[in-house]
């Protein structure tokens, strides 16, 4: 059986699809379902384009709204979580999560879903020091009158929902973790983003999860950055890092896995 995960989309669903669809075509195989890693902006109209936080260059209605009118469909059940440039005014109607359209669905603030016997566990958003210490999000009647910032980060609760989960086998985050990038790679990160420091990049919180929820793997957006790690934070354990490019980059946005029969999790040429 095999799956796939996308990186950042913004809204580019047929580039998306293409890619998946020429792996499938290439391979011969069929995928049995997809996992997005946020900002996947589902834009069912310019209305939702004002709930976004993004400059105003960036704000685009994008291709979501032909699947949400049903003039397309995705090929397969594809599961996402929020980055921080998507449609709060809308997403957070479902902050449980929930079907946006046929065949996709929100994961949530915080989710859980399984599939083919996975126990997969999403995190939306990115972590901002200011809001992480909020007892609750501004209510969605309030956007227009609040910065679209206070709605694209995750709070402490959200932390806490995700660690009732006990375990995974896969976690999605849209921003990496702290701890991601191994010692051996950061020069070659810092030539790709001189401004890049290692010590800020990802967040705790991030790591925490992954150190409590021992997954496979882990699969994370946010950088526009293809990068694979292996990190182990208690013997005997070790979790796969998937870090994916955005989907105008071409093969580097997509990872495709195979499930073994014995829950073995391997990533495969795509």
């Amino acid at each position: 059986m095999y799956f796939a995960a996308v990186g950042d989309v913004h809204g580019h669903m047929y580039a998306m699809l293409g890619l998946l669809q020429a792996w499938e075509s290439r391979d011969r195989q069929k995928l049995a379902f997809v996992l997005q890693v946020g900002d996947f902006e589902p834009h069912r109209q310019q209305a939702d384009l004002a709930t976004m936080d993004a400059p105003n260059r960036y704000r685009k209605l994008g291709e979501f709204s032909d699947f949400y009118s049903k003039k397309a469909e995705f090929p397969w059940q594809i599961y996402f979580i929020g980055g921080n440039h998507e449609p709060y005014g809308f997403l957070d109607l479902m902050p449980a999560g929930g079907e946006v359209t046929k065949n996709c669905y929100y994961l949530g603030r915080v989710g859980f879903c399984e599939l083919a016997g996975l126990k997969i566990v999403g995190l939306s958003g990115i972590y901002r020091e200011n809001l992480f210490l909020h007892t609750a999000r501004p209510d969605i009647a309030q956007i227009g009158s609040r910065s679209n910032k206070d709605y694209i980060g995750f709070i402490q609760s959200d932390i806490d929902r995700a660690l009732d989960f006990q375990s995974a086998d896969i976690l999605m985050l849209h921003e990496w973790s702290t701890d991601t990038i191994a010692a051996d790679d950061i020069e070659s990160f810092q030539q790709w983003l001189p401004s890049l420091k290692y010590e800020v990049l990802g967040n705790e919180y991030a790591r925490m999860l992954i150190e409590f929820l021992q997954p496979k793997l882990v699969l994370c957006g946010h950088m526009h950055k293809s990068y694979r790690n292996q990190v182990s934070f208690s013997p005997g354990t070790v979790t796969d890092i998937c870090c994916l490019a955005n989907v105008q980059q071409g093969k580097d946005a997509i990872a495709i896995f195979k499930l073994a029969p014995d829950g073995t999790i391997v990533e495969v040429s795509n």
